[in-house]
């Protein structure tokens, strides 16, 4: 009964959290840019023709469609209005009456205002889903559920509100890199690492184990000539800021990568050797280094294949159009997008056979030292 009472409890909190955020989200919206508005109705979609003025002279087709919409933010808000939304043939997005939406529009030099519909209103979701696993792990794993979201917390604020905006401002990616994993690595340890003394030898081996595997990424990152610049999204940022060093931004993006997948390797491997030592405190130090490598080598079948995975799952959109193109697997292995992939993926590999050995060594010498 305990059990699905915390569960109960976790669910009323994310339905709480759920409400609080749609009201904020909804009262302090950014109205110049875009409003929220619910569908009330519908109507029928029409093709309208609009003549694109280039050199080729060419003709793209937009739907144009009656909208009734409640505006629920802004200083209009609960009043109903109707108007017309465009939207570009083929896109994906369908609106659905009783569903929420931002509203967009442009204002032409001729006075005309033209209306579309940007995207739906999904922050409350995504708000709400977030809170009830973050709750959900609390209420089922207790202290060690709430030190692991308080590492990953700090992980998530160290990117988003330093690394991120110091790149932008032109500090190097390479050295703002390695200085987030130092920290990324000590919280984390510091929060979930149970025995205070193994926790040095934690962060020593996981530490020795991305450098590591960053040394081999930015090799192949040279021997093969890789720019940074592959694929729409690095384009368009190098041309919004020039000065931007993509190479380094890549090299910076093979050690943010792989950080996560080594830290498992490596609070796993210290965990388990910290446990035999528990068992058994005069365990000799060769077979306690056999226990922790082995240990390693089983956590690391299944890791890598996390690790390749989730590298393979992002890339997989760019794979299937360049094999729609017609291109040959040589050509594909050719791609520059695709190599910056394998890059990530092979770095973080070997990022987690060093962290292994590493780790283990680390744990003996400083066991070996605790019995001299």
């Amino acid at each position: 009964m305990k059990f699905f009472a915390k569960i109960f409890i976790a669910l009323l909190i994310s339905l709480g959290f759920y409400y609080a955020v749609d009201y904020l989200a909804v009262k302090n919206w950014n109205n110049n840019e875009s409003l929220i508005v619910r569908v009330i109705e519908a109507g029928p979609e029409s093709v309208v023709k609009h003549e694109n003025i280039d050199e080729e002279n060419d003709n793209y087709e937009t739907l144009e469609r009656s909208l009734v919409l409640q505006v629920l933010s802004g200083n209009h808000s609960n009043e109903l209005i109707t108007l017309k939304t465009i939207r570009l043939s083929g896109s994906s997005l369908e609106v659905v009456p009783g569903r929420r939406y931002l509203l967009v529009w442009d204002m032409f030099d001729d006075g005309r205002t033209q209306y579309s519909i940007a995207d739906s209103f999904r922050v409350p979701y995504v708000a709400g889903l977030v809170m009830a696993v973050c709750v959900l792990l609390i209420a089922l794993t207790g202290t060690r559920g709430f030190l692991a979201l308080l590492g990953l917390g700090a992980s998530i604020a160290v990117l988003i509100f330093t690394m991120i905006p110091l790149i932008t401002q032109g500090w190097s990616p390479v050295l703002l890199a390695i200085a987030s994993v130092i920290i990324i690595s000590t919280v984390t340890i510091l929060c979930v690492v149970r025995h205070f003394r193994y926790m040095l030898v934690a962060l020593l081996g996981s530490l020795g184990g991305v450098l590591c595997g960053f040394a081999c990424g930015a090799l192949m990152v040279y021997i093969w000539q890789l720019s940074g610049l592959a694929g729409e999204g690095a384009a368009l940022l190098a041309s919004t800021i020039p000065e931007l060093n993509m190479r380094g931004l890549l090299l910076a993006s093979v050690l943010i990568g792989s950080i996560g997948a080594v830290l498992d390797v490596g609070v796993s491997v210290t965990a388990s050797m910290s446990e035999f030592v528990d068992y058994d405190e005069d365990i000799p130090l060769d077979r306690l280094l056999l226990a922790g490598l082995n240990v390693g080598s089983e956590v690391l079948g299944s890791m890598i294949n996390t690790l390749i995975l989730a590298y393979m799952g992002s890339s997989l959109p760019m794979a299937v159009l360049i094999c729609s193109a017609g291109a040959e697997f040589t050509g594909i292995l050719n791609d520059p997008y695709i190599a910056q992939e394998i890059v990530q993926g092979l770095a973080g590999t070997l990022g987690l056979l060093f962290t292994i050995p590493a780790t283990a060594f680390c744990f003996v010498f400083q066991e070996s030292l605790r019995r001299s």
